[in-house]
């Protein structure tokens, strides 16, 4: 666990997600998004039992809960594997690096706290792909309700987009999208374009729908 001092800390970028000179300064953004959270939370009528923290810890997971510690873990793109790399390369080229960084320092920060805030009710009895809709639910909810990121969620509208386009096929096995997710969720992770393809369909999904999302049906079954 990174130990940060914030006082000195600044953010410098032209694009429109910051390029972070160092694991601190995405250590303490993270921090600042997850607090936001919890208010947000708060908020919506759910008081979450504790204030989650944030790890910088580049794995093959890139991004994940990590209950024993209650940390969002999450990557920094200087620590990525090459092999990583190559893949937000061949989907994204040049903007690489800026697509990395609106997903995986971004976007899934609160999609991780959604898994987090879902595990809070033990009554709950969901499917690999309802638990995957919901985290996202919990994210595009608490993003939109943030001033000023409508550029940011555009331009993960756009990339998604085109990048859906550009992904190899994959064969259902003739099963729905839902049940294929469900019956191959564990080995879909060793796999980043196809689960890519259901992790960006279920954000395009529901920027799409615009879906009415109230807070605390997400935690009823």
């Amino acid at each position: 666990m990174l130990v940060m001092n914030y006082t000195t800390l600044q953010v410098f970028s032209q694009n429109i997600f910051e390029n972070y000179q160092s694991k601190e300064i995405l250590g303490h953004q993270a921090v600042t998004m997850i607090n936001k959270f919890d208010i947000f939370m708060k908020n919506n009528g759910i008081t979450p039992p504790l204030v989650p923290g944030a790890k910088i810890a580049t794995s093959y997971a890139l991004i994940y809960w990590e209950g024993d510690s209650n940390n969002v873990v999450l990557p920094y793109w200087e620590e990525l594997y090459p092999t990583q790399k190559e893949i937000f390369v061949r989907w994204k080229g040049n903007d690489a690096e800026e697509f990395f960084t609106s997903l995986f320092n971004w976007f899934f920060i609160p999609h991780e706290l959604g898994h987090f805030i879902l595990l809070t009710n033990p009554d709950l009895n969901l499917t690999p792909y309802e638990s995957e809709r919901r985290a996202n639910m919990f994210a595009l909810s608490f993003l939109l309700n943030e001033n000023g990121n409508e550029e940011k969620i555009r331009y993960i509208e756009k990339s998604l987009e085109e990048i859906l386009k550009r992904l190899p096929k994959i064969d259902f096995e003739n099963m729905s999208e839902k049940d294929y997710f469900n019956a191959n969720y564990n080995k879909l992770g060793n796999n980043p374009d196809a689960y890519g393809y259901f992790q960006f369909k279920f954000i395009l999904d529901l920027l799409k729908t615009k879906e009415k999302i109230t807070i605390k049906n997400l935690l009823r079954n």
